[in-house]
């Protein structure tokens, strides 16, 4: 039986996934203890880092799988390496208490909210700006920014808001997306907050699941899914560009993830892989039927893949 999903596997990545050199870890083909993975990232000595559903924190050297015994709970997402090789992990603690965590290659780190200064500490994205600025959105009210090893608090201008997800500019401009009814996308710049919402702006609806600025300064707007609409946007200074199902080759309206590999930006959807060049969009999709394909996550090592998914790890070489 093994065998056979296994031959399938590949049967349907050279129909759907024009030939590419593809392999699937799941708990069929693998020792990976289970195949509902959130979010991934990967160190500087190429250990994949997983946040799994419910197996906890799972580290992948290409062979085999370790787990932290001092790193226990929920929801292991999103997982962040810095430019200094340290790994960012967020998690809900036993015990229900929301955790950032920090390993260094040899020790943990803990910050709870009373360490940092917000109410709460959940956080649902990471990104550094070219300085080395670390931001963590998700605390509510605030985007909390760890810069020359001090925390630091920039205030939002509601304090209700919880952010989804961050990105800054190589020039320090500061992208944060929601999903409120008034707003779901907010510019801080020269110490201003600008505010798009899909009535009083191009904004497509207000849920932003993803942003990634590009090296000429637009921004890719990631959409959390909508009925006939979502997809992304591109914003290039006052223009925008939008594109979903009815005008491109996008497989879902639901954009969780982007990332570039220094030539296509790369999507995770909940209906497949989605490629960008910065024109033509194109899926690839690794199993055949309804809801079959949903991407979590992607990190990206010297141009191969690595896919988190709700059908095991996914290592893809376009």
């Amino acid at each position: 039986m093994k065998n056979f999903l296994i031959a399938l596997f590949y049967v349907l990545m050279a129909t759907y996934g024009f030939g590419q050199e593809v392999q699937l870890f799941d708990k069929e083909s693998s020792s990976i203890p289970e195949d509902n993975l959130l979010s991934i990232a990967i160190d500087d000595q190429g250990n994949k880092w997983i946040g799994s559903a419910q197996s906890g924190l799972l580290v992948f050297d290409g062979k085999s799988y370790t787990t932290f015994p001092d790193i226990k709970g929920d929801f292991f997402t999103p997982i962040f390496k810095d430019s200094k090789g340290n790994m960012w992990v967020p998690f809900s603690a036993l015990g229900d208490i929301d955790v950032l965590a920090r390993y260094d290659g040899s020790r943990w780190w803990w910050y709870k909210a009373e360490d940092i200064g917000p109410y709460n500490i959940l956080v649902h994205d990471i990104c550094e700006g070219k300085d080395g600025t670390l931001y963590f959105a998700g605390p509510e009210g605030f985007l909390v920014m760890l810069k020359e090893n001090k925390w630091e608090l920039l205030e939002l201008p509601e304090k209700d808001m919880v952010a989804l997800s961050v990105d800054v500019s190589d020039d320090g401009i500061i992208a944060l997306g929601f999903g409120r009814p008034d707003c779901g996308l907010l510019l801080y710049e020269n110490g201003k907050w600008e505010s798009f919402s899909e009535k009083k702006s191009p904004l497509v609806i207000n849920v932003v699941r993803a942003l990634k600025f590009t090296g000429d300064g637009s921004l890719i707007v990631g959409y959390g899914g909508g009925f006939g609409d979502g997809g992304f946007s591109v914003m290039k200074g006052k223009k925008w560009t939008h594109y979903n199902k009815s005008n491109s080759g996008i497989s879902d309206h639901m954009v969780r993830d982007i990332e570039f590999d220094g030539q296509n930006y790369w999507m995770a959807t909940n209906n497949g892989l989605v490629k960008f060049d910065g024109k033509k969009v194109s899926s690839v999709f690794f199993r055949e039927g309804m809801f079959k394909n949903v991407i979590n996550e992607i990190a990206i090592e010297d141009g191969t893949l690595w896919i988190a998914t709700n059908f095991g790890l996914v290592k893809y070489i376009p």
